[in-house]
């Protein structure tokens, strides 16, 4: 517990990435509210399989963009090959 002490404690939020027009307004709204608390960064979940991996990446741009936080995807490497992921990640690289 002593090494725990000399590590300032931090705390981030995490996301579902939304749907619809609707959720989408939602996250926004309470994205600038959970900013203000001034987390380390955010996060941004993948759907089963992967299946939200566009809509995953553009919810982590519109927040690195909207609050100035940094904010991560999940990546799901279930069914992906190296070559897939490396393509991802050099699609959305800052």
């Amino acid at each position: 517990m002593e090494s725990q002490k000399k590590h300032k404690s931090g705390f981030s939020f995490e996301f579902f990435p939304p749907r619809t027009p609707e959720s989408t307004a939602r996250l926004q709204v309470t994205q600038e509210r959970l900013a203000k608390l001034k987390p380390e960064f955010f996060s941004v979940t993948y759907g089963a399989g992967g299946s939200t991996r566009e809509k995953t990446f553009e919810t982590v741009i519109d927040i690195r963009e909207k609050t100035g936080i940094n904010a991560a995807p999940h990546l799901s490497c279930v069914g992906s090959t190296k070559e897939d992921l490396q393509q991802v990640l050099a699609k959305y690289k800052e």
